[in-house]
Parts: structure tokens; sequence; C-alpha cells
């Protein structure tokens, strides 16, 4: 039933940000955990909303009425339009340099066999005037990404450091393509006949730091760089530009979106650089869940700090030895305790109730399995954990 929830969610995402222009990210809120799966949808301040196939016609634009929607006349749609012509979004307002190339980005397309249109990027302000949207993934972009690499866990001593320019999408791919390098893979051999290869950092919790949370979501009305900073112990992305529209972190760590670059979302997402938008920080996290580590963010009104564990540094190895020990039977001695007085229980009832990763819950419940201590009833998504 979990997954089914969660198939479902990412189903509806990728719905949403292909049907609708301007694409409602932070309209909708998508709730797979609640005990009725719930959908919110917020009203937006970029009104009209359309069909995406439709566009700004009766056909595409509709309005509610009580508990009906009818289609919107022209006239509504005008003085909607009007009304919100203003975005006050950098991104969507003219770009002062107009004589912009875009090799790079028409590469990607390519890639990605997509027939390059600025129209359909959303890189126009009007007819053929570019926005800055298009100045940002323009061969143009004056933008500086930096990267570095440090000897140790502190700032003392240098073993590489290097600044990425161009438009964004090639900023992107060489950021990505240059921490892979530095993404050194450990191989780990235990009862099992086969071998695990286990890289520094998950790819997915990179990309999503990466792409979604440094690139899409930085402000680019601050006069600072995107800084990537990779130690022994750890790799930090700092990103210009607090949380937007007023949302927590613990919000958007609930699925809520905040987009300040609606434009330049709509371009990396079409070029498939964005995967299921509004559930990156859940994506990291679940990108550790096979470790006793997870990322950690940092919010502040002019950044963003991600900072991804190390999964194979020493340090983190040995100092979880130790503190897992006695944690390991605490919550072992708890999850029985639970399962003695309220009876048998669901997995996901007992994560829940312990706070626990799938992992641990998972590693628990398998300990006291192969112990005796408790059995197994029912099965596929009735399955509960009963105590012997």
């Amino acid at each position: 039933m979990e997954n089914k929830r969660h198939i479902w969610e990412e189903k509806l995402n990728r719905w949403y940000t292909d049907a609708f222009y301007p694409t409602p990210f932070s309209l909708i809120d998508i709730r797979p955990n609640d005990e009725v799966f719930t959908i919110k949808v917020k009203p937006g301040r970029h009104k009209p909303y359309a069909i995406e196939s439709e566009g700004f016609s009766p056909k595409g634009v509709y309005i509610r009425y009580g508990s009906s929607a009818v289609r919107a006349t022209n006239e509504q749609i005008k003085r909607m339009l009007q009304q919100n012509s203003e975005s006050n979004e950098f991104d969507a307002e003219m770009s002062a340099e107009q004589n912009l190339t875009f090799d790079t980005l028409k590469k990607r397309a390519v890639t990605k066999n997509l027939d390059f249109s600025a129209k359909a990027l959303h890189m126009l302000k009007s007819s053929d005037i570019y926005n800055n949207a298009a100045l940002l993934v323009s061969d143009q972009n004056t933008t500086v990404t930096k990267v570095a690499i440090y000897q140790g866990t502190n700032v003392m001593e240098f073993k590489d450091k290097r600044e990425i320019t161009g438009g964004l999408t090639g900023q992107i791919d060489e950021l990505l393509y240059y921490i892979g390098l530095n993404n050194h893979t450990n191989i780990k051999i235990d009862g099992n006949p086969q071998r695990h290869e286990v890289k520094d950092y998950p790819d997915a919790a990179i990309r999503e730091a990466v792409v979604v949370n440094a690139f899409a979501h930085r402000d680019y009305l601050l006069h600072s760089t995107i800084k990537v900073e990779i130690f022994d112990d750890r790799m930090e992305i700092l990103s210009p530009g607090g949380i937007p529209d007023g949302l927590t972190l613990d919000e958007i760590k609930d699925g809520m979106t905040a987009v300040r670059n609606p434009q330049l979302v709509h371009i990396l997402d079409k070029l498939k650089y964005i995967e299921n938008y509004g559930t990156g920080i859940r994506r990291m996290v679940d990108a550790y869940q096979e470790s006793d580590q997870e990322p950690q963010f940092e919010v502040r009104p002019n950044s963003f700090k991600v900072t991804l564990p190390n999964v194979n540094y020493a340090g983190h190895i040995e100092s979880s030895a130790t503190q897992h020990t006695n944690k390991d039977l605490s919550t072992k001695a708890q999850l029985l305790l639970i399962l003695d007085q309220e009876g048998p229980q669901s997995r996901q009832k007992l994560q829940n109730e312990l706070d626990l990763s799938m992992y641990y819950i998972k590693k628990y419940l398998k300990e006291l399995s192969d112990e005796g201590k408790l059995t197994k009833i029912g099965s596929s998504v009735n399955t509960k954990y009963k105590k012997l």
C-alpha cells in the first residue's frame, strides 16, 4: 500500500508539471502519507492558469463558480493577463542582453529528442524579446559556479578548485561530471556471495542537491555564486537565496514547493534535468536509507545549504559502530514492548512510532525474527509483526 501511494504521488507530480501553464509547482500539495491520500490545491497569483495543450483560450482556462468550473470568456482571460502582466520574477523579466546564442542548450535538446523552441521553453518575454531565463541558459550567461576539494575535514588545504562558466545547462553537466570523478566507490564484502559497491555519495542525492536546490531555486538577484565544497567526510552545496514564498523547511520536507524561478524550472524540466519536482529533499533523504547517515539542511535569509555525508568515511563508520551498539539494544527492546502492549503492528506503524528510517526498522525486525522473538502474520500489505 505504501509503495502504491508513492507511485501515485510520482504520477501526479509528472502529470501536473506537463498539464498546465504556468506550472503550478507550489500550489499542489500531495500528501501520500496522510491516512486518506490527500491532494490540496491552493490559489495562485499568476492567473490565469491554462491547460498546456489549449493555451490561454476558452478551451484552456476555467473559472470556478461554487462547485462548478466553467470556461472563461476571452474578455475574462484578457483581464487576468493584464492584471498579472508584471510577475516580479527575475527569470520572467526582459533580459538586458538580447544578442544571445544557445549552442550548449541546443546540444542538450538534441540528446533528449526535443525540438529547440525558445517559445515552447518559455524563454521569451514577448514574441521576439528574450527573458532572463533565456539569458541564464544562453552561452552569454555571466553567473559562475565554484567547486573545491579539500584535504581533510576543514578548508586549510586545497586539493583542487575550479570555476565553471557558460550556460546553466552546461554548468550543471560539467559540475555533475566533476563531482562524479571525485565520488569514489568502496567495495564491501560480507557473508553474502555478492560484493557491494558503495559510492561516497548517492548519485540521486547529488543530482537533487545540485540541479534542483542549487540551480533551480537559487536567487539570481544576489551577487553571489553557487559553491560546492568536498571534504573527506562531507560535501556542502551552498546556494544563494533562502526559501521563497514564506515556506518553512518542515513544509518543504513534507513536499510543498517554493518556486523562485518558474521559467527556468520549466526549461530544466523539459530538458529532463528535473524529475518528480517537489520531492527533492525527500529523495535526498531516501537515497541515504541504506546508511545510518542522512543529509542536513541549513536555511538562512540569503542562502540554503545542503550537507551530504560521505557514507564511506572511516570516522563515520567507526563512530556509528560505537554509538549504535547500545542504541540497537534499546530500540529493539522498545519495539518488543510496543508489540507486547499493543499487539501485532505493521512495519510502517512501528517505523513511525519509533521514528526510524526504513533501513533500521527492517534491520531490527529481521534481527528479532532471527532471534525467535517475533514472527510475521498476514501477507503483502496486510503483513504485521507479533511478539512471540
